[in-house]
């Protein structure tokens, strides 16, 4: 039976189910991550032809792999045989993928390549047929790279829409207007929906409790005071501190701004951070701590130690999130209430430059986000109705 997702997201209410329900879990899968544009990787993991990095698509484990002629394609990590994944390495340069299982080899764009003893398939077999699955749609925005299951669809610049000037404005803090990353890849999980960490990566409301013990007390008379905004933008989240001053080249807090880019990516002062939903109620977090060109080197130092220091294993901030997600899974296990309240800044909203905004403490992103989720939920629900008839 399917859900009645219209009913689940009100303007100012969530029902708890969203976050709790597997059956709401697999069509996310299905309708949301096998329908969107989907974060795999940034340009700067795989700068050289044949780099690669494995990732997932939802479900779906895939390769990222930059070919000989500079471009990048994505295939589906799984053989075409029997169907394990090929590729066991996070990271590597190979120019082939060889299957451990009975040897069948693929090039780096797919290709199958090399089938042992191949005489006995025949002569009907076609090996031209059987190369690696591939990704229908990848793009690339200032070096973020996105892949799509579907061929139809907005184009990914249609997709990300307004938030692309935050993403030019994120890459221009370096002198040569294209971010690097440090080496290595920060792994977290925790037990609890993956849309909590979407929510909490642009959410200023919760800093000034759940990090008391770890923000300034110059930092939080600015949150108090309310200074910046969030902003619902077509269907991603952003806060905004530019009216602080813009991106700082040392990730203080100083101005710039946080996003979140539906589904599964969040843009913070000086990271990268990936969201991989496991399971209704387990989610893993890849963090990629952002180098900049052209500063001093004690300000990328800065910035990872920072890093560290907020959002490293031990750190002041991270811990205080993970733990908050585990605890909001294990309340939404009762039933006896029933909703989850978003109205905070709904009567003070007011629509700037096109879109929905609210003050820096508000909850018009979060809102934004969950339209957006119930749009696409929607629109595949009513897709696979229609074709029941």
């Amino acid at each position: 039976m399917i859900p009645n997702i219209d009913q689940l997201v009100q303007n100012d209410l969530i029902h708890r189910s969203v976050y709790t329900d597997p059956k709401i879990f697999d069509m996310e899968m299905e309708y949301i991550f096998n329908k969107c544009w989907v974060y795999v990787g940034h340009a700067a993991e795989i700068p050289e032809p044949g780099d690669y990095k494995t990732t997932f698509i939802g479900r779906n484990p895939v390769i990222v792999s930059r070919l000989t002629d500079g471009s990048i394609t994505l295939l589906i990590n799984r053989c075409r045989h029997r169907g394990p994944i090929v590729c066991q390495h996070e990271l590597g340069n190979s120019r082939h993928f060889r299957c451990p299982y009975h040897s069948w080899t693929y090039d780096n764009s797919g290709k199958l390549i090399g089938v042992p003893m191949p005489q006995g398939y025949g002569e009907t077999f076609d090996r031209e047929k059987l190369g690696l699955a591939k990704v229908a749609r990848v793009a690339e925005y200032q070096g973020f790279i996105f892949g799509c299951m579907t061929e139809e669809g907005p184009s990914l610049e249609e997709h990300l829409g307004g938030v692309t000037k935050f993403l030019d404005a994120y890459a221009a803090v370096s002198a040569s207007r294209k971010i690097e990353l440090f080496e290595g890849t920060q792994k977290a999980g925790y037990n609890g929906n993956w849309k909590y960490q979407l929510e909490n990566g642009v959410d200023p409301y919760h800093v000034g409790a759940l990090h008391l013990s770890a923000v300034s007390p110059e930092a939080m008379k600015i949150y108090r005071q309310g200074t910046g905004c969030v902003i619902a933008m077509d269907g991603h989240g952003v806060t905004d501190h530019t009216d602080w001053g813009p991106m700082p080249a040392d990730a203080s807090l100083s101005g710039g701004f946080n996003l979140v880019i539906f589904p599964n990516l969040i843009v913070l002062r000086s990271q990268i951070r990936t969201v991989r939903p496991i399971a209704v109620d387990r989610t893993e977090i890849y963090t990629n701590v952002v180098r900049l060109s052209g500063v001093p080197e004690e300000v990328n130092l800065k910035r990872m130690r920072d890093q560290e220091l907020e959002f490293g294993a031990a750190g002041t901030f991270f811990t205080d999130d993970l733990e908050i997600f585990e605890r909001t899974q294990e309340g939404l296990q009762s039933g006896a209430v029933e909703w989850l309240v978003f109205a905070r800044g709904l009567d003070r909203e007011t629509m700037k430059g096109g879109y929905m905004t609210g003050g820096m403490c508000d909850e018009t992103q979060h809102r934004g986000m969950y339209q957006n989720w119930k749009r696409h939920m929607m629109a595949a629900v009513s897709s696979t109705l229609r074709a029941a008839e």
